[in-house]
């Protein structure tokens, strides 16, 4: 990434950042009396930095949520040279063999026992484009992220939580079979922000759910923690250089919020 575009993430986790802390500590603080009337149980039980510490993480991972990453691959797109448009509203039209091949392909993969097909993304491609007839219908997909290259490629990307349940792994690959329906040369994925199980592991350790519509390990239409990164920053550092960004805007926040929130001193 380039200077402009690490500072352009920079100012945005810490506009994030300081709406966070002035919920938690001026508009909306803590009370320890809240603790006591709604858990009396708990409250006695267990030390109030513990409930006090729980109410800002719940806090950050709302803030944190999907639509900020999106933002940041927003961000970093437009760092690479290319167009970069989030909640982007693709309008297509199908052939109707085709949009019934890829309800087909979804309801074989949510089967149970022998009638589950396993997910194999290239091939079901393959089975939708064979297609043809003259009967269409207009569509429209929504994509988190959709980047335009330079060079013309267009990437749709469907953002999910790290742990998708079936219905939202449903839906993201609808969208993406359909996209490759439209239009053959672009590219969707299934885009994950990082990795519960931890950069570099199996995803299976941490969720199984999504495997049954998709192959996680070897799809390409999958992208998850660093290759999503590295995919959108077209550029191998680009995840390690996020992690910094983070590590650097974090020193900050974490002494105000030891201070101002926590107040803990020293």
């Amino acid at each position: 990434m380039n200077e402009q575009t690490k500072q352009r993430i920079r100012e945005h986790l810490s506009t994030v950042m300081e709406r966070l802390i002035q919920k938690r500590t001026v508009d909306e603080p803590f009370s320890e009396a809240d603790i006591e009337r709604n858990n009396p149980f708990g409250y006695y039980l267990v030390p109030i930095e513990v409930w006090k510490g729980a109410k800002f993480e719940r806090s950050f991972v709302t803030s944190l949520g999907q639509g900020i990453l999106e933002q940041l691959g927003k961000i970093i797109a437009e760092g690479t040279g290319a167009t970069a448009i989030n909640q982007y509203d693709t309008v297509m039209t199908i052939n109707t063999w085709r949009i019934e091949k890829i309800e087909e392909i979804l309801k074989s993969q949510r089967g149970k026992g022998k009638n589950q097909k396993r997910p194999n993304w290239d091939e079901e491609v393959k089975e939708i484009l064979v297609l043809e007839n003259q009967r269409f219908e207009e569509i429209t997909v929504k994509s988190d992220l959709y980047i335009r290259r330079q060079n013309g490629r267009e990437e749709y990307y469907s953002f999910k939580t790290v742990k998708p349940n079936l219905d939202q792994t449903e839906t993201a690959k609808r969208d993406m079979l359909s996209l490759k329906a439209g239009n053959p040369d672009c590219e969707p994925y299934f885009a994950l922000p990082f990795n519960p199980a931890g950069e570099g592991n199996i995803y299976r350790r941490a969720h199984t759910l999504p495997y049954k519509l998709f192959n996680m390990d070897e799809d390409p239409s999958v992208l998850i923690g660093a290759d999503m990164w590295n995919k959108i920053g077209d550029c191998e550092s680009t995840y390690d250089e996020l992690i910094q960004i983070f590590k650097e805007v974090g020193e900050v926040y974490s002494y105000r919020i030891r201070t101002e929130y926590l107040e803990i001193r020293g």
